[in-house]
């Protein structure tokens, strides 16, 4: 029994085989070269030039202002000092302008109106109330030092009273006693008297003997034997001025104590 054998061998072109292939490749030809002309014709490919490079001209044309005769001066002035920096201390410091003491003295007078205008606004700081000093305490809100700044002489600030009957030693290891108050010595200094209002009525002359845990902050609490009414008098707003060291000898006859007994001995 005879088996035939298939021949996998590639057929062959033939010469009409041969011209179809010559001719595809033609077509392709033409069609990448119109492609190529269509690119360059509208200018989305542009061919690299061989021409030789333009020198740059260079522009001259540069207006120069003159120095002033002052600052030719300062300028000379500075050559010589910086000429100086290898002779002795001594030599440099002689060498130093006459004019300098007098740019102090300007610098100095320009920056009094500032300065003034500092301790003026210090004067006028909103300090922390008794509540936003107990949450800067616990850190509920950031502590602001700002807002415990000390209490000038002689000037008024807003606080609020409270009153405590608290029996034993104040802060100052003294007793208790009539016409002492408790402070926030951040604010009102321990050893220093206060002349304390409640609105319009005048309640005397206290000394800032005592501190407590919960007197924080632009606060006053005034001693009272009587515990109820220290209670029954709560928080009001008042307002405080810390008494110069200079007058505090002197006897306020012209605001009495009230029922607090104020003008308490140190």
């Amino acid at each position: 029994m005879k088996i035939r054998r298939i021949s996998r061998r590639t057929p062959v072109l033939g010469v009409e085989g041969r011209s179809n292939r010559q001719r595809w490749d033609v077509i392709r030809t033409a069609i990448a070269v119109t492609l190529a002309l269509a690119l360059i014709g509208t200018g989305a490919v542009a061919l690299p030039s061989f021409a030789p490079l333009q020198p740059v001209e260079e522009t001259t044309d540069f207006t120069i202002t003159p120095l002033a005769p002052d600052q030719l001066a300062d300028i000379e002035t500075v050559h010589e000092s910086a000429g100086m920096l290898g002779v002795p201390v001594r030599e440099v410091a002689r060498a130093i302008p006459a004019t300098a003491g007098r740019v102090a003295k300007a610098t100095r007078a320009a920056a009094k109106p500032i300065a003034d205008r500092v301790e003026t606004r210090a004067t006028k700081l909103v300090r922390a109330t008794a509540h936003e000093a107990s949450k800067m305490k616990r850190g509920i809100i950031p502590l602001i030092p700002s807002k415990f700044a000390r209490a000038e002489d002689g000037v008024t600030i807003p606080v609020s009273l409270t009153q405590y009957c608290v029996q034993g030693e104040t802060r100052r290891g003294r007793q208790t006693r009539h016409g002492i108050v408790a402070a926030d010595p951040r604010i009102f200094p321990l050893a220093r008297y206060v002349d304390v209002f409640l609105g319009d009525e005048y309640l005397g002359r206290y000394l800032v003997d005592d501190t407590g845990g919960n007197v924080l902050g632009a606060t006053l609490d005034i001693w009272n034997p009587d515990c109820r009414e220290a209670a029954r008098f709560g928080r009001h707003w008042g307002s405080a001025t810390l008494v110069a060291r200079a007058v505090e000898a002197v006897p306020n006859d012209s605001l009495a104590p009230t029922r607090w007994d104020g003008l308490a001995k140190r």
